[in-house]
């Protein structure tokens, strides 16, 4: 009885990290909208953000965030961070989970389109990527 219980509570752990880790949704994540930015929207977090990125996206993204860098795959085309149309999610929570979990491949595609940074990239360092992409996005807040 011992040895299913502790099989029971193993699986029930694994299924929830498992769920966690999935990567975006297209139309966003509930639960990923009510993370709140714990990293301060200002000119030093967005002059951080803007680093990582550099190191980390623009290679796909590109360097303005137009979706056309040099190692853009033609299908599916990298986001175009600076339009009016995300379609994973705009909050800073579901920004911050589809960089950190990657997005899902679209049903008539099969690879994902964007990888996970889990592992390669801090929490505070995606939240700095957030504040860049709120600089470069459609309608940025005011910088603090």
């Amino acid at each position: 009885m011992r040895g299913v219980r502790t099989l029971l509570i193993i699986g029930c752990a694994l299924f929830c990290l498992t769920a966690v880790g999935v990567a975006q949704r297209l139309g966003g994540d509930p639960k990923a909208k009510l993370l709140k930015n714990p990293v301060a929207y200002n000119a030093a977090s967005i002059t951080a953000g803007r680093a990582v990125y550099a190191k980390n996206c623009r290679h796909c993204h590109g360097l303005r965030g137009k979706g056309d860098g040099p190692l853009a795959p033609k299908n599916p085309k990298p986001a175009d961070l600076t339009d009016a149309t995300w379609e994973h999610g705009s909050t800073d929570g579901e920004l911050y989970a589809i960089i950190l979990n990657g997005a899902a491949p679209r049903p008539s595609q099969k690879e994902s389109e964007m990888k996970p940074m889990k592992g390669t990239l801090s929490p505070t360092q995606i939240w700095q990527v957030v504040n860049f992409l709120r600089s470069i996005g459609p309608h940025p807040p005011p910088v603090k």
